[in-house]
């Protein structure tokens, strides 16, 4: 099977020749170790495109060093993509060589007023992810774009403490706000998918570890009505990410439909639980813990890759990531052995 053929069939819930390996993001650090070139004297913080920026368009893995299709190659990767974000209000601080959001400059209906937000109409916009798939379409990788459906830049520009606050004492603020990005991501998943990508990935992220930011009640009022207004606009398969526990919300989240969830992040869902309740419904993607990619050994690594391809492979609808993305702190060595481990162990029939 082509790479393609082997995602789109793990997404149907169907087994492939083996077990697909996706990765959203892999920082340059780590894949300049991987492809065995040197590092930067300085390495840029990782942000995705350029401050300032009313609409982010980009290649993720993008470098000056290597093409996407360089990575995919040398890892077994079975896709990469373009990622396309509307900046977002947040107040971002660089931490530790990381741009990190700490706190949001959204705080009344003036602030939201000022608030000006492209054309998503504008053929413009559209060019260079047009170019990426005619680059691209003949390698027989999967191609997707990586996106917000519309909950992450209210709750980033709004901060979480002030997200949270609002919900009560100005409700409207927050439902206006979250129809004025998920209107524009509307229209904007509609026209990626006449593009031909194979499929969307998008990223919201509305848990912690422990619990959803929100009671299944708000959830449920609030962002099902405004999520369903983006996905009634896609045609293609698609994938959701959200880190945390989400068990309090799945049956809500499954019922838009989505092909795939990611990360099923360790410590918050578990693995086994997921197969055995929704493997029927959706395809999992993820859950190689991020922690033990950074902290861990290759052994351990191998272990946790094996267990996961037991665990969740069987009858298909598994592909293998981490549970999160390859950041900058990653062990390289980690990172190869999750390579090797998919094509080590991924081979169906699995076990």
């Amino acid at each position: 099977m082509t790479p393609r053929q082997r995602v789109l069939a793990a997404l149907e819930r169907k087994e492939p020749d083996r077990v697909p390996f996706l990765e959203p993001v892999i920082e340059e650090p780590v894949a300049l170790a991987l492809l065995g070139l040197p590092p930067r004297e300085t390495a840029a913080p990782m942000e995705f495109g350029q401050p300032g920026a009313d609409v982010l368009i980009g290649e993720l893995y993008t470098s000056p060093f290597y093409e996407p299709i360089d990575l995919a190659q040398a890892l077994g990767l079975d896709g990469f993509g373009m990622y396309l974000f509307l900046r977002h209000e947040g107040i971002q601080k660089e931490i530790g060589g990381r741009m990190m959001v700490a706190g949001g400059s959204v705080k009344s209906r003036a602030d939201l007023a000022r608030i000006r937000l492209p054309d998503p109409d504008d053929p413009a916009i559209y060019e260079p992810y047009r170019q990426f798939i005619e680059r691209y379409r003949d390698s027989g990788y999967a191609l997707y774009t990586f996106l917000n459906i519309g909950s992450d830049p209210v709750i980033l520009g709004m901060g979480l403490e002030h997200f949270s606050l609002a919900l009560y004492e100005d409700p409207g603020l927050v439902a206006d706000m979250f129809d004025m990005y998920t209107d524009w991501y509307a229209r904007a998943a509609q026209h990626l998918c006449e593009l031909g990508f194979d499929f969307l990935w998008f990223a919201d992220d509305i848990a912690f570890k422990s619990a959803p930011f929100v009671s299944p009640r708000i959830f449920r009022e609030l962002f099902m009505p405004r999520y369903r207004k983006v996905i009634d606009r896609v045609t293609l398969p698609w994938i959701f990410h959200s880190d945390g526990n989400l068990m309090p919300i799945m049956d809500d989240l499954l019922s838009l439909g989505m092909w795939g969830l990611h990360p099923i992040e360790p410590g918050a869902m578990d693995l086994a639980e997921m197969k055995r309740r929704y493997g029927d419904r959706v395809c999992l993607v993820g859950h190689i813990s991020v922690d033990r990619l950074s902290r861990g050994t290759p052994e351990e690594i191998d272990r946790l890759v094996a267990e996961a391809i037991r665990v969740a492979a069987p009858g298909g609808g598994y592909i293998v990531g981490s549970s999160n993305s390859v950041a900058s702190y990653c062990r390289p060595e980690n990172v190869r052995a999750m390579a090797d481990a998919v094509a080590r162990y991924g081979r169906y029939p699995v076990g």
